[in-house]
């Protein structure tokens, strides 16, 4: 088994972080941009979604944390723990409710398993574990608010069908009846940021529920989205409007086909194409779906290898906007890089060598 994580930041704004962890390797890409990892090659990536294999998928809290810490001021609970845990779980339950076009779309349920005490994430004994305890400094780059560790099993070459894997540890063993299961996640919030339980925090506090909603996403099987508004932005911030715990339709959309209802298809539809450049299909073009009718960005996705994209969108008519990203975080807003777990899937299996990004070619984000 082996471990990796892609740290990543930008200087003067918080920025929420997804390391990825894999014991053999996986991948895809959808509208919304659900986890990838790598399953393939440069030369012939083979995109497969992440997700998990059965519900419910259970969590574990260690309600132990830092000093000043976490500000639980107005809970009524009773214990501090109580009071963290409240903010986490309403988080989950957010995801949960997802409604595409007002219909409940997904058959997503998570419980709460009990208490921990693992205080830093350990990768494959698939325990799902909510920390606050994690003092390896070098887990949290500069303006890191947190990070959700995820670990998955990819199907043997060759092989059909079920296959089994084994949790380090307790060596129990587990089923994956897909080409790639997520089958641990683990999340920590960074020891030296201050949280609040409150939704209105003191200036330069976060609020627990909006972060953690954003790291659930990811525990769930959720990459970034680069639609502003949505929970799963990739930059966060103490200040009022930085307090998202609503989830936008692209948020809806994808958790909801990753764990998709027997309505899902019904209700939904997709825009696919392919962006190209100079008359060759460009990988990693920033491709938006934008509501006709209101002029809302609604979902959005990146083009793979060859310039295709394929958008999942809520029945309606649809403007397709495709944008370069920016080649560094002193030059834009987004760079490909905040996709770390999706750009894995055409990635070596290592993630260390990418393809060229050539949607970069401005030097600026549009």
């Amino acid at each position: 088994m082996r471990q990796r994580q892609r740290a990543g930041g930008k200087s003067g704004i918080a920025v929420v972080l997804v390391a990825v962890a894999a014991m053999f390797s996986a991948v895809l890409m959808f509208g919304f941009n659900p986890f990838q990892d790598n399953l393939g090659t440069l030369s012939s990536p083979v995109p497969v979604i992440a997700r998990w294999n059965s519900m419910p998928v259970s969590w574990l809290l260690n309600p132990a944390t830092p000093a000043g810490n976490v500000t639980v001021s107005g809970c009524l609970s009773g214990t501090t723990g109580g009071c963290i845990q409240q903010p986490i779980s309403a988080g989950f339950t957010t995801w949960m409710d997802a409604k595409v076009a007002g219909q409940s779309l997904t058959v997503l349920n998570v419980q709460y398993g009990g208490t921990s005490t693992l205080t830093s994430p350990v990768y494959d004994d698939c325990q799902n574990v909510v920390g606050f305890s994690d003092t390896n400094s070098s887990d949290f780059s500069t303006g890191t608010i947190a990070f959700t560790q995820v670990s998955t099993v990819t199907r043997p070459s060759g092989s059909t069908g079920t296959f089994q894997y084994t949790c380090k540890t307790s060596g129990a063993t587990r089923t994956c009846n897909f080409d790639d299961c997520i089958a641990d996640a683990d999340i920590e919030f960074n020891p030296s940021v201050q949280f609040s339980t409150s939704l209105s925090p003191p200036s330069g506090t976060f609020a627990l529920q909006s972060v953690a909603t954003h790291e659930e996403g990811h525990l769930l099987g959720l990459d970034h989205s680069g639609i502003g508004h949505t929970v799963m932005f990739p930059f966060g911030d103490s200040n009022q409007a930085g307090q998202q715990i609503a989830l936008a339709a692209d948020d809806a959309i994808g958790i909801s086909d990753l764990y998709p209802s027997a309505n899902f298809s019904t209700v939904t539809g997709t825009i696919s194409g392919t962006v190209n450049l100079s008359g060759a299909g460009i990988f990693g073009a920033h491709v938006i779906a934008v509501d006709a009718n209101t002029g809302n960005a609604v979902t959005d996705g990146i083009t793979g290898s060859n310039g295709t994209y394929r958008l999942i969108v809520p029945q309606g008519n649809y403007h397709v906007l495709a944008l370069p990203f920016s080649p560094n975080a002193d030059s834009g807003v987004l760079t490909i890089d905040n996709f770390s777990g999706w750009l894995c899937g055409y990635a070596d299996s290592q993630c260390t060598t990418v393809l060229t990004n050539p949607t970069s070619y401005t030097g600026r984000y549009h």
